[in-house]
């Protein structure tokens, strides 16, 4: 019990000490809960969208479709509202999100090429079926009876659900644990008898629910889902991978389903108190790019760290 706490406390410091040094920088904006409440929410939805991309991060991949395929599961459950309500939002997003994610698995699976480069091309092409769901006006909107599970407390509730579920299958599930050996080492994973190119495919599926769910919330936050053209969807992919990057790093204090959360948090503390103090865009991005290394570096190195504490006393006596 000890140690579990030990192991809250070190993940907790993170997002404590970014939210300490704004509430120093900007203290009217960030002295009361309601700024708190408002990060929370607002991290949810690059939460989910960073369980999607969890699975294919773990297998080794990259893929720069998720922003595309959550857009084109957006208008398309957005379309299928409109005839058939809640059911067509959800059926619609899930079924696009799917065959979106099926396509881009079978075809890494069949051109055995770079993975960067293929979905870089399909996220073009995905990006132009969208604009041609879309209409002439590139966007979709829904009723706003339909778009309740924007808002909480069901977006809340969504996150809860969601995060039992990704836990759950990244931890205790054989494909899970086929993911980690393919992303670890491929050839020994095909000696072992693992089929790795159906693991991959598989990882696409499997992280295109929660693909799925990230299109559902994002149309029913703003009651609308715009189309996007030259890469422009891939934005919605960078704050995910940062999280996850991060969640990897603090995987020997805390488990990726938290780790995620408290670095999308951590992640859109920084955003919110760069807007606060007043930087513009560029800079906001500079420091995301700066706190991200020092992140890295440091939890990378404790041991070193640690030993080079313990050598000084030591050095001292001997010198005394």
């Amino acid at each position: 019990m000890k140690e579990i706490m030990k192991k809250c406390g070190k993940t907790l410091l993170l997002p404590v000490i970014v939210y300490g040094v704004f509430l120093i920088i900007c203290f009217k904006r960030f002295n009361n809960l309601n700024c708190v409440y408002t990060i929370f929410l607002q991290s949810i939805v690059p939460t989910i969208t960073a369980y999607a991309y969890a699975f294919i991060y773990m297998s080794g991949l990259f893929d720069f479709t998720i922003g595309s395929r959550i857009i084109i599961g957006g208008l398309v459950g957005g379309i299928a509202s409109a005839r058939f309500g809640m059911a067509g939002l959800l059926i619609g997003a899930l079924a696009a999100s799917v065959l979106a994610a099926a396509l881009t698995g079978i075809l890494n699976w069949i051109c055995k090429i770079t993975s960067l480069i293929l979905t870089m091309a399909l996220t073009m092409i995905f990006e132009i079926m969208g604009k041609n769901i879309s209409g002439k006006f590139s966007f979709v909107s829904i009723d706003y009876k339909y778009a309740a599970l924007g808002s909480a407390p069901y977006i809340i509730i969504v996150l809860f659900v969601s995060a039992v579920v990704f836990y759950f299958i990244f931890n205790h599930t054989k494909f899970s644990y086929h993911m980690r050996a393919v992303g670890s080492n491929e050839a020994v994973s095909r000696n072992a008898g693992i089929h790795v190119q159906r693991v991959k495919v598989l990882c696409f599926v499997i992280g295109s629910l929660f693909a799925a769910v990230s299109a559902v919330l994002t149309i029913s936050q703003s009651g609308s889902m715009g189309a996007q053209t030259n890469l422009g969807s891939a934005a919605l992919l960078f704050k995910p991978l940062m999280g996850i990057i991060i969640a990897v790093v603090l995987q020997p204090v805390c488990n990726m389903t938290i780790g995620i959360f408290i670095s999308q948090f951590t992640l859109n503390t920084i955003f919110i108190g760069l807007i606060a103090a007043g930087f513009p865009d560029t800079f906001q991005n500079i420091f995301l790019g700066i706190f991200l290394l020092i992140v890295m570096v440091f939890t990378n190195n404790v041991e070193g760290l640690k030993e080079l504490l313990h050598k000084k006393p030591a050095l001292r006596a001997e010198a005394s």
